[in-house]
């Protein structure tokens, strides 16, 4: 097996099932995804990425969800990483490296009083993302877009979360602001909103 169609697999399963209630979905959820949130494949390319990702047993499919199939280690792509509909079309069957050798023992770690920064109020399951300057600005940018494009503020949040996911290190307001780009929002009301509770 190509190590390089197994990362492909691997970077491309990260973005679209991190977040995700138990880490599976549904094949129409992820072509979705694929074609119409990420715009990476058309329509029928993602549907033909699904059929061909579990033909050959990179996910697996319970009862209508599918999920990363057992050994498939995820991994975050780098920034800027785009799939390619062609090498996925041609992707080999999924192989489990099965290893006989015993888990390695966890080593013990003494850990010693070390303060570690408080998460930002945007974000609190990451400290690794960079602060969020307009932060007062961002339940105003949520109700913004979700008055104007008639989305749900839950489903305004998914679909930013979604886009930091794939963008890597990128603040929620910016990420705000490209899905009400998206939306085909006024972005001059959605900079003004922003300038406006800059720190």
């Amino acid at each position: 097996m190509n190590k390089g169609h197994q990362q492909d697999v691997c970077h491309l399963l990260h973005i679209s099932l991190e977040g995700l209630s138990g880490g599976t979905t549904t094949r129409d959820e992820l072509s979705r995804i694929w074609s119409l949130e990420l715009q990476w494949f058309t329509p029928k390319e993602a549907d033909e990425v699904v059929s061909m990702l579990t033909e050959r047993g990179w996910l697996t499919e319970s009862e209508s969800k599918l999920s990363p199939s057992a050994g498939l280690k995820l991994s975050r792509p780098p920034l800027g990483w785009r799939p390619i509909s062609r090498r996925l079309l041609e992707i080999p069957q999924f192989q489990q490296v099965l290893t006989t050798q015993p888990a390695p023992v966890p080593e013990v770690v003494e850990v010693v009083n070390e303060s570690k920064p408080m998460p930002r109020v945007s974000d609190p399951t990451s400290s690794n993302l960079p602060p969020d300057r307009a932060e007062g600005s961002i339940p105003h940018l949520i109700g913004m877009i979700a008055d104007k494009s008639a989305l749900e503020n839950k489903e305004v949040m998914r679909r930013v979360q979604r886009k930091r996911r794939a963008l890597g290190p990128v603040t929620l307001w910016m990420a705000l602001a490209l899905v009400a780009r998206e939306q085909g929002l006024d972005m001059h009301d959605v900079i003004t909103t922003i300038e406006a509770y800059q720190a």
